[in-house]
């Protein structure tokens, strides 16, 4: 059941793409950057919160596509972590050529969906997952709504006959390389942001390194109300939040400011406190 009481299939069906569309666009909590199989719950969780009480927990039943069942539920925490290793030991898949980008990342997904962790928006966490993958990857990913066909098919395959050819393929033509000097431009802007101070962050020129340290004063706020006595831990998070702010400048990202109630939101309730809204747009 949903957290809105919805019955009816179509209604829940808009309803989904427009909370988790709002929550894409707030962005994601820095632990859904992680190369973790937590972090990737994370994602599910973040997308999902407003409509199933079960959003980031694994499904507790077996089902499948066709004949063919997906993992069953005491196998995907270790199925998932075994992907999760392997993804790590490749680096992240950085430093790949498109090709090669393209083709492990075709087969972790096949792996990803052969364990269909959740009772609904498995694929959707799988594209936003992989967005954030590529985009640390040096790339920049665009799943159209156009492709929602082609990516079924291609995972229906990819699951069916273990072959993820057609999910390379459909990968390779949605993912563009920054090129050498558009690279350098926006490591230089990277750089250039994390050599501000305060003071000049919070008048610069720059809009988006404006509101870069417009988020950062919020988070930092925030740090030292939920950490009052923890300072080292109050630092931290800060820090991470300006790394992460730093990683989307340096992938040619424009960060927009976030508000009291979106910095605040996924650290209420959880007694710790997570700078979630660092928000960027791509440009």
């Amino acid at each position: 059941m949903n957290e809105l009481g919805i019955r009816d299939a179509a209604t829940l069906d808009a309803a989904e793409r427009l909370f988790t569309d709002i929550r894409i666009t707030e962005g994601l909590p820095p632990e859904c950057a992680e190369p973790t199989y937590p972090a990737f719950r994370a994602i599910h969780r973040h997308l999902f919160q407003d409509l199933y009480a079960w959003a980031g927990a694994e499904r507790k039943y077996t089902t499948g596509r066709g004949p063919a069942p997906f993992a069953v539920p005491d196998q995907i925490t270790p199925w998932m972590e075994r992907q999760f290793k392997t993804f790590r030991e490749a680096n992240e898949l950085r430093g790949l050529t498109p090709d090669a980008f393209t083709k492990k990342a075709a087969a972790l997904i096949n792996e990803i969906n052969a364990a269909h962790p959740f009772v609904e928006g498995n694929g959707r966490v799988q594209r936003i997952w992989l967005a954030g993958v590529a985009e640390r990857a040096g790339y920049e990913f665009s799943i159209r709504p156009e492709d929602r066909e082609p990516w079924y098919v291609a995972s229906r395959i990819g699951f069916e006959q273990a072959d993820a050819a057609p999910m390379a393929a459909l990968l390779l033509s949605r993912i563009q390389a920054l090129d050498d000097t558009e690279r350098d431009r926006h490591d230089a802007r990277a750089a250039q942001f994390l050599a501000l101070s305060r003071e000049q962050g919070l008048t610069s020129d720059d809009a988006s390194f404006k509101a870069a340290w417009v988020n950062i004063k919020k988070i930092e706020t925030i740090a030292k109300s939920a950490m009052p006595h923890d300072p080292d831990g109050q630092q931290k998070v800060v820090a991470k939040a300006r790394e992460q702010l730093a990683d989307h400048i340096r992938a040619g990202a424009s960060i927009i400011e976030i508000t009291e109630e979106q910095a605040w939101r996924n650290t209420m309730g959880k007694g710790k406190i997570e700078p979630n809204d660092v928000s960027a747009h791509q440009d």
